[in-house]
């Protein structure tokens, strides 16, 4: 006898991730229910950049171009300004130099309570997705197949729900990942560093006079470095709201600090400010959970891993787990998933989140080494020089904290027993420099077909098959994913396009690819189709 399941996929966590996960879902026609313990989106900054590779997840969702219009402004120059204080001296700065990524999707500076506003609006707005904010997760446990969990709202209503699939996207104290006993390895903050180590304060401000007290042409990330302290701002909306990160002093308990005196000294001015939030945080984080899955329980995001935000690489891994996932729940929901499709989100996206997570501390470590001498706000000739001796060590240093185009749109999944791999070598993996790649497990390189138009925008629900040959070399694999019931869309077209080499690429729901080659028969596409997904 069938149990009645309220929604197929109960997700906790209402976070950028969390909701990325009921939209992608949604998209898919797979019914989800979302709960998240607080009563509404984030009201503190976090995340600041949406990167390319979650853009171009978004531009295949349609929400691409509405999570631009309200990115911040232009008028605020993408780049990171060096300066004594932020009403003080400039001393270097570094343009983000996007233009000439080959994606159609360049980063977004986009303030996270922003983000969350539009991913929650739109994950409501999917049919069969429901959102319940000011609702928690109590406690949840498997009944054979199904999973049966247990919520209260604020006003303690509780109401028990049946679902398939659990995601845990409930950030780094995870009552899911730590219900399955889950640890975290790697770097845990506990040791200092001259930035983005050990205890931080974070502050959200509201100044609407702060950037004419400047009097330099903003930037959208203002670095505040001199003898007394290390701080970053990130602009919210490019007018008056900005989020302020402080580095707690070795041995200072960060309760007995003045918030007001820390964000005056920073702005290194008297100009009328309001805190409207803050509090601290860890720096120097590099932890990855023991394990991403058990059974039918998936974990996401902050659950999964946690990172020095050096980079902004935390909070976009994160889409990346739910972008790899997703798809193959509804593959299990349709019937056309093998066996083995689950065991891949595991073997691909841990170690995503190892080498990912590795990156943001090494950036913190190039900090270690920025020394500011004596008297370095002096007006002196000497104090000068020291200035612009620094700045041009930090535009050398600090580069490959924004030349992440590797990291970015270079994750690979080697190792995937659903991913038929090239005989070849593999090759680097630089996160400073992506080479597009036609080969099993890359992102599926980025083509312009026509006038705003990509290759990605041309691309099935499902898998899509790319034809550089005679549409005659697809029917083995079109039959293939017949009979199996797997979504196949095939593109034909008539001469190879660089860089993609092969005559055949088969490339998954998520623009990864499965496999590349010249041709197959018809026993050897069935090999290729199970494969691709996991039979």
């Amino acid at each position: 006898m069938l149990r009645k399941i309220d929604a197929t996929v109960l997700i906790v966590g209402g976070g950028p991730v969390g909701l990325t996960a009921a939209i992608e879902l949604g998209w898919r026609g797979v019914s989800a229910i979302l709960v998240n313990e607080r009563p509404d989106t984030a009201q503190h900054p976090k995340c600041n950049s949406t990167n390319s590779r979650s853009m171009e997840h978004f531009r295949r969702l349609g929400i691409a171009q509405d999570l631009r219009a309200v990115s911040l402004p232009p008028n605020i120059v993408r780049a990171s300004a060096y300066v004594t204080r932020f009403c003080g001296i400039e001393f270097g700065r570094l343009p983000r130099p996007y233009s000439d990524w080959p994606t159609p999707e360049i980063p977004n500076n986009i303030s996270q309570m922003v983000l969350e506003k539009v991913l929650r609006r739109h994950a409501e707005q999917q049919p069969g997705v429901e959102v319940q904010f000011a609702c928690k997760l109590v406690s949840w446990a498997s009944d054979g197949d199904l999973i049966v969990a247990q919520l209260e709202t604020a006003s303690g209503e509780r109401r028990q729900l049946t679902t398939r699939f659990l995601i845990g996207a409930d950030g780094a104290s995870s009552l899911v990942r730590r219900k399955l006993g889950l640890g975290m390895v790697g770097e845990d903050g506990t040791k200092h560093r001259a930035f983005m180590g050990g205890t931080m304060l974070s502050y959200y401000i509201r100044s609407p006079q702060l950037m004419e007290a400047s009097g330099r042409v903003p930037t959208h990330s203002t670095w505040v470095i001199n003898e007394e302290m290390r701080g970053l701002m990130f602009s919210q909306d490019g007018k008056e709201h900005w989020v302020v990160h402080y580095q707690v002093p070795p041995g200072i308990d960060w309760q007995t600090l003045d918030s007001r005196a820390i964000v005056k000294a920073m702005l290194g001015s008297d100009v009328a400010f309001d805190i409207i939030s803050g509090g601290p945080w860890t720096g120097g984080l590099a932890m990855v959970a023991e394990r991403y899955r058990a059974e039918n329980v998936f974990l996401a995001g902050d659950a999964a891993h946690l990172f020095t935000p050096l980079g902004g690489m935390g909070m976009n891994t994160g889409i990346g787990d739910v972008m790899n996932l997703c798809w193959k729940i509804a593959a299990e929901c349709e019937g056309w998933a093998g066996p083995n499709l689950f065991d891949s989100y595991d073997i691909e996206r841990r170690p995503i989140g190892v080498r990912n997570s590795g990156f943001g501390v090494k950036c913190s470590r190039v900090m270690d080494g920025w020394k500011v001498p004596a008297g370095f706000e002096d007006e002196s000739q000497a104090a000068q020089a020291a200035r612009a001796a620094l700045g041009a060590q930090i535009i050398v240093e600090d580069v490959p904290q924004y030349l992440s185009a590797g990291l970015q749109l270079g994750e690979r999944y080697e190792d995937s027993p659903v991913i038929c791999p090239n005989a070849t070598p593999e090759p680097e993996d630089r996160w400073d420099i992506y080479t597009p790649l036609d080969r099993a497990g890359s992102r599926a390189p980025h083509l312009w077909l026509e006038k705003d138009v990509a290759l990605y925008d041309r691309m099935g629900k499902g898998f899509t098959l790319l034809n550089f040959g005679a549409p005659a070399v697809a029917e083995p694999f079109e039959a293939a994913a017949h009979d199996c019931g797997m979504p196949l869309t095939t593109l034909n077209f008539a001469t190879p396009a660089a860089p993609y080499e092969h005559a055949l690429v088969l490339i998954r729901p998520d623009q990864h690819i499965a496999w590349s080659g010249a041709a197959a028969d018809a026993a050897q596409a069935q090999a290729i189709v199970n494969c691709a997904r996991g039979a």
